[in-house]
């Protein structure tokens, strides 16, 4: 949350279109997610660009939750496909992503976003907002952003955040400030998105060991370097009782990743692609059929080996992220869950974080493959039944009633679970 503004001690940082590609990418991700060494300051003329879901409470609970994040991942293939010769810096969250852009960039992720907006409300009845705020004008309101990359495997990487700009755009876009207005309006009504690399073709992924768990922690601290060690402090807890680097904690494994037909995402992929649904789906439904048949049988077609591909399926996954704040999604025994959660709140009670989990016994999987013959592929990961969403409710009740009075995670959890809400989240989400 952008509860403390953290401190900025560099000067304005001169634009840089390969900034982000050229950063020197890290493997580790408990060694590594805090490392200074691995982080850059965004450039001051950057931008940082939010689309995120308006009323996903309703969405969630009306049961569009893997509509909400098949629509937040097209997001993040729209902006990429429109500017395919830059490395975009993007997070994936669920309800919606968000991206840092150089200024050329501009203009054609914004026109591709809200040619995804257009799309999100035909194909599944959900409204998008779109917003933009340059970093400059982040800098001025106190806020922070510094960026690394996690590479999962040679080629395919991921964005890590550090700094409270994220949570400041959000808000900025939701709300304005001084008159003045952040989101974007479309000039045109007749363009598609380019999302012929997105795809959702695999079956939930079930937990092996009891439940897939999905936490979210924000540091209250005043500066990164504060942050950094809380941070530090919690993953080296963590990993101390699930090993957040071994294969056994993560949601994806080859013995749970399946592969269907007729998949339950054939008419998502259908209404993804441009021209007539019932000509899209008669595609999709071949082009499903076949990939069934090569993953059944094991054939290899070209370049492309279904069986290294699901190895590195395995691999390629970002179900660890620093966004600002903390946001994992383990594969874990209910006792290694409860002694998580009571680690976290004991550092709420401290004064450390604020938090949010949610349990559910799945995650679900949506797959951005440019190009699987050259093993180009990533894959975003959220828990099952609201995830990250549900985690972010819990954590937004969390900061609201604070420093009010004292907020046990659990007894919020087991509130919202029983189809209770927060009206302050509710009138937030609505915005």
């Amino acid at each position: 949350m952008a509860g403390d503004a953290f401190e900025r001690t560099q000067a304005p940082v001169l634009t840089n279109t390969d900034f982000y590609r050229d950063l020197k990418p890290f493997r580790d991700f408990v060694a590594s997610a805090v490392d200074d060494t691995y982080y850059a300051p965004v450039p001051d003329d950057w931008f940082v660009v939010v689309a995120d879901v308006v009323s996903s409470t309703c969405a969630v609970r009306s049961g569009k939750y893997a509509e909400v994040n098949y629509l937040g991942a097209g997001c993040i293939v729209a902006a990429g496909n429109a500017v395919p010769e830059l490395a975009l810096p993007s997070l994936f969250g669920g309800d919606g992503a968000t991206l840092v852009i150089p200024p050329e960039a501009l203009d054609r992720v914004s026109a591709a976003l809200l040619a995804t907006k257009r799309w999100g409300k035909s194909a599944f009845g959900l409204e998008l907002r779109v917003g933009a705020v340059c970093m400059g004008d982040l800098v001025h309101r106190g806020a922070t952003l510094r960026i690394a990359k996690m590479e999962f495997s040679p080629g395919n990487e991921m964005a890590m955040f550090r700094g409270n700009a994220l949570d400041v755009a959000d808000k900025l876009i939701k709300e304005g400030a001084d008159g003045k207005s952040f989101e974007l309006s479309a000039d045109r009504d007749d363009d598609w998105p380019d999302l012929n690399t997105l795809s959702c073709r695999w079956e939930p992924l079930e937990s092996e060991n009891g439940t897939m768990l999905c936490v979210m922690a924000t540091a209250r601290a005043s500066s990164i370097g504060a942050s950094d060690a809380i941070y530090s402090q919690l993953l080296a807890q963590i990993d101390a009782i699930v090993g957040l680097n071994e294969a056994a904690s993560s949601p994806i494994k080859l013995s749970n990743t399946r592969f269907r037909f007729p998949s339950r995402g054939i008419v998502r992929e259908a209404k993804s692609r441009p021209g007539l649904l019932w000509l899209s789906l008669i595609r999709t439904t071949a082009l499903h059929l076949f990939i069934y048949v090569v993953d059944r049988f094991r054939i290899n077609v070209g370049k492309f080996d279904p069986a290294q591909y699901r190895r590195e399926l395995t691999v390629n996954a970002d179900f660890r992220k620093m966004k600002g704040g903390l946001g994992l999604v383990i594969d874990c025994s209910d006792e290694q869950a409860q002694c998580i959660e009571q680690l976290l709140q004991r550092e709420h009670d401290a004064g450390r974080i604020y938090f949010g989990i949610h349990r559910t016994p799945y995650a679900i999987m949506t797959c951005v493959v440019p190009n699987a013959g050259n093993h180009e592929h990533v894959h975003f990961i959220d828990g099952g039944e609201g995830g990250f969403w549900r985690a972010a409710e819990v954590l937004k009740f969390q900061f609201r009633q604070e420093p009010e009075h004292h907020v046990d995670c659990r007894s919020v959890h087991q509130h919202l679970a029983a189809g209770g809400h927060d009206e302050a989240v509710d009138a937030g989400d609505e915005r």
